[in-house]
């Protein structure tokens, strides 16, 4: 079952990066990934994932989607329609779990036409629902240099946005999310909206 488990993990990951995040997917690449995601889950070695937190916890990297996330679109969008009008294009998706408050956030890394990398955060919080599944509410939104150095009325002149601009806003939504495969740095996730997240752990 072990090489069977690793062939299987190493033909998804493969897949999976060559779609781009789901950007440049065919229909046939959807098809294998969803196939694959689905034999991989029947041999999920962690089979109460949320009672092992440990395991879920960290940095990890959006490789596919269905979300329906665009390459080229806008903070508003990222953002929930909280956050300015900004035309922005999307260079990586991560998602950081933290034991420690409960933390269930998700980073989208992008670059605005002024050639300033950004972050938009969504911060979330989860609680436990059963072995497998974690509802989380959002309550947050924002967004942030990749500079640290960089000011805040330095970061609004290269987002070409005014003083009056937010760039954080209260959300207040919620979700769940199922984690249907999960080892020590490879995991897929079927959320609410019958989304397919894979994910691979960052360093």
């Amino acid at each position: 079952m072990v090489s069977e488990l690793t062939n299987l993990k190493q033909e998804l990951i493969s897949i999976s990066e060559a779609s781009d995040i789901g950007f440049n997917y065919t229909q046939t690449a959807k098809e294998q990934i969803e196939t694959l995601a689905a034999s991989l889950e029947i041999l999920n070695p962690t089979t109460e994932p949320t009672n092992k937190m440990d395991l879920v916890q960290g940095r990890w990297r959006l490789l596919y989607s269905t979300f329906g996330l665009e390459r080229e679109t806008t903070l508003q969008r990222l953002s929930f329609g909280k956050l300015p009008n900004v035309k922005v294009n999307v260079t990586g998706v991560f998602q950081e779990v933290n034991t420690v408050g409960h933390e269930y956030n998700n980073l989208i890394e992008f670059t605005a036409a002024s050639g300033i990398q950004s972050t938009a955060l969504v911060s979330g919080r989860y609680t436990v629902e059963n072995s497998q599944r974690l509802n989380v509410d959002f309550w947050e939104t924002s967004v942030k240099s990749a500079r640290n150095d960089l000011t805040n009325s330095a970061l609004r002149e290269a987002l070409g946005v005014d003083s009056d601009s937010p760039l954080k806003s209260e959300l207040s939504f919620n979700g769940w999310v199922d984690i249907t495969y999960c080892d020590d740095n490879f995991r897929l996730v079927r959320g609410n909206q019958k989304n397919l997240y894979v994910l691979l752990r960052e360093d």
